[in-house]
Parts: structure tokens; C-alpha cells; sequence
């Protein structure tokens, strides 16, 4: 046997080893799904844990507060439906008409426009539209003015309570609201 045959042998032995011993390591290294952050609707937000409640006509709810990008942004989205006597207030550090689509939604809202602590509007039994909707086609509902603050309430709260614009509202802290 020649010098070649041997070297070429010995290559042979040693990537067979290491292969050997690279499969023998992964066998044993217990595998997990790769840490990764959780989509927005399983993220957890404190305001959550700290509802306010908001009484309107007559009625005092407890609602979750959305006031910063990634809760105002996901809203009410992903959830199957909201509990009597609850919603979420979205509250906005200023006065400016606010625009609100259904994107993520799998449920009816009255999604109610206030500026201060009067209702100035409101856009009542609103649906998701159906499944596979293309982003681009999903309405938008607008404010009918400036608005600091959106309360979003199971659809036929109004009608159901006689809230009309015009009405006021009270914000106040967490208590057991769901009355």
C-alpha cells in the first residue's frame, strides 16, 4: 500500500469518527423549540392586570386600558369575545380624529368616540369582515371629530343603554365594576 492509499484512509477514519461523534452529540442534546417571542395577542400587558372603570349611561363597566403603541395596536384583537360589563378604553396623550379598523377581530363592537368626557360619536355593531379579507379591504371607522379617548364595548351596548352622543362619561379606578 502506498503513502496516498494510507493518507486517504486515515481521512477516511477520522471524518467517519468525527460524524460519529457530531450525531452521537446531537442524539443526546434534548430538543426544544427555539425561543421566540410571543405573537402580540399572547403578549401580557400590566394595564390588564389594573382595569378602570367607566361609567356611561348609567352603567358601570370595567375596562382594560390600551395607552401605549403595542396594546393600542392589538386592542381587542385575537380575543373570541368580551365579557358583559367590560371593554377597553384606549386614552391618547391629545385630541385628534382617530381612525379604528376590525383588523384581528372576531367579534362585534360599539366602538364609542370621546373627547374629554363626552361622547362625541360612535360607530355601533360593527363586525369583522369575513375570513381571508385582504388587509387593504378591511373599512375603517372614523371619528366624527377630535378624540383623546376610544371605549370599545360588546356591539348593542348603546342601543342597549340609551347611549347617544352627548352623553357623559366618568373614569374612574378599579373596583368591581361589572355591574
Amino acid at each position: 500500500m502506498d503513502r496516498r492509499d494510507e493518507v486517504t484512509r486515515t481521512h477516511r477514519t477520522i471524518t467517519t469518527l468525527v460524524a460519529a461523534v457530531v450525531v452521537a452529540t446531537l442524539m443526546t442534546v434534548p430538543w426544544a423549540p427555539a425561543a421566540s417571542a410571543a405573537p402580540p395577542w399572547r403578549q401580557e400587558f400590566p394595564e390588564r392586570d389594573r382595569p378602570v372603570t367607566v361609567t356611561i349611561g348609567g352603567k358601570t363597566l370595567a375596562v382594560e386600558v390600551a395607552d401605549e403603541g403595542p396594546e393600542q395596536s392589538l386592542g381587542l384583537g385575537q380575543r373570541d369575545g368580551l365579557m358583559p360589563g367590560t371593554g377597553m378604553l384606549f386614552q391618547f396623550p391629545d385630541s385628534r380624529e382617530r381612525s379604528f379598523w376590525m383588523f384581528g377581530m372576531r367579534f362585534c363592537l360599539d366602538i364609542i368616540w370621546i373627547d374629554g368626557d363626552q361622547i362625541i360619536g360612535a360607530a355601533e355593531s360593527v363586525c369583522p369582515s369575513p375570513a381571508g379579507t385582504p388587509t387593504r379591504d378591511l373599512p375603517s371607522f372614523a371619528s366624527p371629530g377630535p378624540a383623546d379617548r376610544v371605549l370599545e364595548v360588546p356591539a348593542g351596548f348603546m342601543a342597549a343603554h340609551g347611549v347617544v352622543a352627548g352623553d357623559r362619561i366618568t373614569v374612574g379606578p378599579a373596583r368591581d365594576a361589572a355591574r
